[in-house]
């Protein structure tokens, strides 16, 4: 599950003092340009453009990402798969809501309803097969800088979308070693998903391995069998429902809930995604002057529909039945250039 917090039907009308406005996705997201004011003109709109990206990738950078793009493992029994932006910006649309004391949070919402806070009733939220059709992922080149200064170290990011996360299934009473008592619930559930796989090279030579999960994530030395390798190319596992990223096949707990429960991630050798095979490779620029196909770079608002059904769940498992959509890539500090730790790194390492 991303980490980040979060149902109504769309309309194209605002109610109360902005607090909800909806647009249509037909114009390029750079229009965003940053500026809460944008829902509440109700003019522009979401969307990816299929012109020509202004981003420039030197042809070793191009190459360097290529090279070394992962290899993902979706664990057998997943239901929802990865899928390009341009799909989800379709079938979406910019609404405002008030938001943890922000009065202008923009939403990515689905244009059909989801039918209720645990259901997925529109079918592009399931995603791409990626052994059936290619599907991309997103390769950020970020050469690092120190105080402002360039540095030896280069990251490169790759970003995976997926149109929805399924939640956990956890018990809403006391759960003992003869079960729960008191009935499950799915909570976490989330429309958009943002994960991601880094590879640090340090004077051109990949150095480590880092991935996501959750609100931390695991960093290893890039051949020191941490990490299994195909060729160049890291061996990572999503796990199902939440598709953050392991080094392994198995069960993970990452959060042990106060009424004796837990939280897991299972991941296993189901579906290969081998991310090289559609992979589209960026270099950072900042936020706000990205065009054509990378237009959605701009966008710093939520993926996926506000929170729901948080009445009850919240307090058991720290999640609604449906949490608020992601953040995407230009909220996570790993977007930026400046020099910082590696998921689960207390800090570099050399």
């Amino acid at each position: 599950m991303a980490a980040s917090p979060r149902d109504r039907s769309a309309s194209v009308r605002r109610r109360g003092a902005g607090l909800f406005a909806t647009v249509s996705t037909v114009a390029l997201l750079s229009a965003l340009a940053l500026q809460p004011a944008l829902a509440a003109e109700g003019t522009r709109s979401v969307s990816a453009s299929t012109a020509s990206a202004s981003v420039s990738v030197s042809s070793a950078d191009d190459a360097l990402a290529r090279r070394y793009a992962p290899r993902i493992w979706l664990q057998q029994d997943e239901s929802y798969f990865p899928a390009g932006v341009e799909p989800f910006l379709a079938s979406t649309h910019l609404e405002t809501h008030a938001d943890n004391g922000n009065p202008n949070q923009q939403f990515l919402v689905t244009n059909q309803s989801l039918g209720c806070d645990s259901c997925t009733n529109p079918p592009f939220l399931a995603g791409q097969r990626p052994d059936q059709s290619a599907v991309p992922a997103y390769a950020e080149v970020v050469h690092r800088t120190d105080n402002g200064l360039p540095t030896n170290i280069t990251d490169i990011n790759y970003w995976t979308f997926f149109p929805y996360n399924n939640g956990k299934r956890v018990c809403v009473g006391w759960f003992s070693r003869w079960g729960c008592v008191g009935g499950y619930s799915t909570f976490g559930n989330h429309v958009g998903d943002w994960e991601h796989v880094t590879v640090r090279f340090v004077d051109d030579m990949p150095n480590q391995i880092s991935m996501g999960q959750h609100d931390g994530g695991q960093t290893f030395r890039y051949g020191s069998g941490g990490v299994a390798l195909a060729g160049d190319q890291p061996v990572v596992y999503a796990a199902q429902g939440s598709h953050a990223m392991y080094p392994d096949a198995r069960r993970h707990t990452y959060r042990n809930l106060p009424n004796g429960d837990s939280l897991n991630d299972d991941t296993g050798a189901g579906t290969l995604w081998d991310t090289r095979q559609a992979l589209k490779v960026f270099a950072w620029q900042p936020v706000g002057s990205f065009t054509g196909e990378w237009a959605w770079l701009n966008y710093t608002g939520r993926w996926g529909n506000p929170k729901s059904g948080c009445f009850f769940s919240e307090t058991i498992s720290g999640e609604c039945v449906l949490d608020n959509g992601p953040e995407g890539p230009p909220r996570k500090a790993l977007f930026d250039p400046r020099i910082q730790p590696l998921d689960g790194e207390p800090g570099l390492v050399g």
